[in-house]
């Protein structure tokens, strides 16, 4: 599981890994767009975004916001962005998380049907 709070935080993906168009985007429009001077952008306070990854599917997720396995998250919605879902968790009207989950084939079973449910809403 990797974080993103800032676009600092791109520099932890290769500019080859097929995700990385995928979270650079997300950190503009929902980190930087929200950053400018004299007001930084607070992760604590708005929330962040998590890159999941394959040894994080049948874990729990251990977030200050989430301490829970994937397939129990109370998830507001999700979305496909170029082969990757995006799932919103909401824990206040001020404060989410964005999860950014491969549509790859260790993605299965329960969960599988449950983010394809959420994107077929």
């Amino acid at each position: 599981m990797m974080t993103f709070k800032s676009n600092a935080d791109l520099n932890q993906l290769d500019t080859d890994d097929p995700v990385f168009p995928v979270m650079k985007e997300l950190v503009e429009v929902l980190i930087d767009a929200y950053t400018f001077p004299g007001h930084p952008y607070i992760p604590e306070d708005y929330g962040y975004l998590v890159l999941i990854e394959e040894s994080d599917v049948d874990a729990v997720i251990d977030l200050p916001e989430v301490q829970c396995k994937l397939l129990d998250v109370l998830w507001e919605g999700a979305s496909m962005r170029n082969g990757y879902f995006y799932a919103i968790y909401l824990a206040s009207d001020e404060f989410g998380i964005g999860f950014v989950i491969p549509d790859a084939p260790w993605v299965k079973g329960e969960l599988r049907e449950l983010l394809d449910e959420l994107v077929a809403y």
